[in-house]
């Protein structure tokens, strides 16, 4: 009995000092990145992203704020005697296109896009310069009521929150999910995006709250700069520009009442690199490989996803 009990707690040593192989820690996510960031083919999660017809004019982009009221970049339905950069030369306005010509289309892309109403009547801000305040409101001469209206964020938006922004290019709608505001101005956001890669008059998504903060406008300093970034026209800046088109548009009585929220477009999709996604981020782990986005402690994850270090000395939000 002397001799069992020591050969019992040494068969009890060993067997809790080895663990199983099974066990063993996976290696940490590798992801690839696409930069500049340049979005993806819209899956469909933004139908209130209009395409405007301009005819001989070109193609901008539009969001409904109403069934009868679209935000568009005033750009698209001005005539101008130039494009010179901002403040320096600015870019002023010598007059303005025949609204009644102006098709209004709603649809994932050009080709099958379906033309649901023209201009009727426009409003814009005062003066005749486009910088700091590229921005008009177009009322529609019929209504298109089967699609739910985006709504105007009535306070501005901040350096380092992220917005989905939305435009059309090359004839079809491109989505970039998780744009950092990179710089700001009492009538300008600045993102951190592939430049001149969306039409004007795009609206950029406040990411937690699904609201409109910005309308694109031009792109900075150049569009084949890879540093580049894109500006946006302030939506909180021209609030009561905002709230005069919806008092005129046939169903302004609804047009502020609260709408979903809307997450990441495809995160958790099945990608090959970082350009398939939204966010410009596909990650490889466990076995798995997916879109996802960066992350950090002051941004944080959504959920069922935690923020992980990358192989590439990054951080990117990993499924659970």
């Amino acid at each position: 009995m002397r001799l069992a009990v020591p050969l019992l707690f040494l068969v009890a040593a060993v067997s809790c000092s080895a663990a199983p192989a099974s066990l063993g820690l996976l290696p940490p996510p590798s992801v690839d990145v696409a930069s500049p960031l340049r979005g993806v083919p819209d899956p469909g999660a933004d139908p209130a992203v209009v395409l405007l017809d301009l005819g001989s004019g070109g193609m901008c982009t539009g969001a409904l704020l109403a069934s009868d009221v679209v935000l568009t970049a005033r750009r698209c339905i001005a005539l101008l005697s130039g494009d010179g950069p901002c403040p320096a030369q600015g870019t002023p306005v010598t007059g303005a296109r025949d609204v009644s010509t102006l098709r209004v289309l709603v649809g994932e892309n050009a080709a099958s896009a379906v033309e649901r109403a023209r201009g009727r009547a426009v409003l814009v801000p005062a003066g005749d310069d486009l910088c700091g305040a590229d921005i008009a409101l177009l009322l529609l001469d019929a209504t298109i009521d089967d699609v739910a209206p985006l709504v105007a964020h009535a306070t501005g938006a901040a350096v380092g929150d992220h917005v989905r922004s939305v435009s059309y290019s090359a004839g079809s709608k491109l989505v970039r999910d998780h744009v950092p505001i990179t710089a700001t101005s009492s009538a300008e956001l600045e993102l951190d995006e592939a430049p001149c890669d969306g039409t004007p008059g795009g609206p950029a998504i406040d990411e937690s709250s699904g609201e409109v903060v910005g309308v694109l406008s031009r792109s900075g300093p150049a569009c084949d700069d890879t540093q580049g970034y894109d500006v946006d026209t302030r939506v909180d800046a021209f609030l009561s520009l905002v709230d005069e088109a919806l008092a005129e548009g046939s169903l302004s009585h609804a047009t502020h009442q609260a709408k979903e929220k809307k997450g990441p477009v495809d995160l958790g999709s099945s990608c090959s690199r970082g350009s398939s996604c939204a966010a410009g981020a596909c990650v490889e782990y466990a076995g798995s490989q997916y879109c996802t986005r960066p992350c950090s402690s002051e941004d944080r994850c959504p959920s069922a996803t935690r923020c992980m270090g990358t192989q590439q000395d990054s951080t990117v939000c990993v499924e659970e």
